[in-house]
């Protein structure tokens, strides 16, 4: 990787937490709860939140207040909120509701393996592929941006490694159809540094890199040090869930999400430019582990950002 790549850039950071953070957790929280956490990290300046799912409830009950969540969203913020907004859309049905709440970013998902695809969206990743094509039609239509997020782009958990080259594809035919953002993600934490930069390269060959974002799960401590070398390879959007929260459902043991503020916090201490108030979301944090009652996988939040030069040399959080 060239050392232009690694350069200092600005960051785009999309938080998934009162999404795929919380659709995982063993405990239902009250709409009400859900605003908390979208409120605290809207104003912590994440550019893009991922606030919640217009899937069937009967596939995910933790998100069945969908609707009533935009509405108050809508409410409280107003309609300028829209524009920091994004929703999950599983097909057509899901983005008419979605539309119907007045959402303007949306985001597909498909998996890289048939194996995954049916336990995820029971459909073969070719029958998914043409509903994103009737999906990404109407949103187009309605003027409503759309993402395209590719599950376990390294490895899954009913066919095992997933070839390069079939993610190179697959991200070449959802930019082809005209997705905005394009997040590869390590759906089951079995990314390396390595793998990371060598699928990133690839993609740089087809896509820009601009339209490219990584969505990474710390299931194995890997985190981290992925999201550090997709930085290297020119990666500048990533994707987070506060405190480290949630998982897939749909992909055995696939638990923890790379946290977003140590993951900010890693890319401003190598000299990213982080436009994201990362002691705000240690608060944010903070406040769910409270509401959970138990400690959560994230570590800023409790150990405090590290300040050579202040006096203690710590920023310890309160409490």
């Amino acid at each position: 990787m060239s050392s232009e790549a690694g350069a200092a850039g600005q960051i785009f950071f999309t938080e998934v937490g009162p999404r795929d953070g919380l659709q995982n957790l063993p405990v239902e929280l009250p709409t009400e709860v859900k605003l908390e956490l979208l409120a605290g990290v809207l104003e912590s300046g994440a550019d893009l939140v991922e606030a919640t799912s217009f899937v069937s409830p009967a596939w995910v009950p933790k998100l069945a207040d969908a609707e009533e969540l935009m509405m108050q969203l809508l409410t409280s913020w107003g309609p300028d909120v829209l524009s920091r907004i994004r929703v999950l859309v599983p097909n057509r049905r899901g983005l008419a509701r979605a539309l119907e709440s007045s959402a303007r970013r949306v985001v597909v998902n498909v998996g890289a393996t048939d194996g995954f695809n049916q336990h995820n969206l029971n459909r073969s990743v070719s029958e998914t592929m043409a509903e994103i094509g009737e999906v990404a039609k109407e949103a187009t239509r309605s003027k409503c941006l759309w993402d395209a997020s590719l599950s376990v782009a390294f490895g899954c958990p009913y066919e095992g490694r997933v070839a390069p080259a079939r993610v190179v594809a697959m991200a070449s035919e959802l930019a082809a159809m005209g997705a905005f953002e394009i997040s590869v993600a390590d759906t089951i934490g079995v990314a390396d540094p390595e793998a990371v930069s060598r699928l990133i390269d690839l993609l740089a060959k087809e896509l820009p890199l601009d339209r490219l974002s990584l969505h990474l799960h710390d299931t194995r401590g890997m985190g981290l040090a992925n999201v550090l070398a997709g930085y290297q390879a020119g990666v500048r959007r990533f994707e987070g869930s506060v405190g480290g929260i949630g998982g897939c459902p749909f992909a055995p043991r696939s638990t923890g999400n790379v946290c977003s503020e140590d993951l900010l916090y890693m890319l401003k201490r190598i000299g990213a430019t982080v436009p994201v108030d990362v002691e705000g979301l240690c608060r944010v944090a903070q406040q769910l582990e409270g509401i959970l009652g138990h400690e959560l996988p994230g570590r800023l939040y409790r150990a405090g950002a590290w300040d050579p030069d202040g006096v203690g040399a710590m920023e310890a959080p309160p409490g």
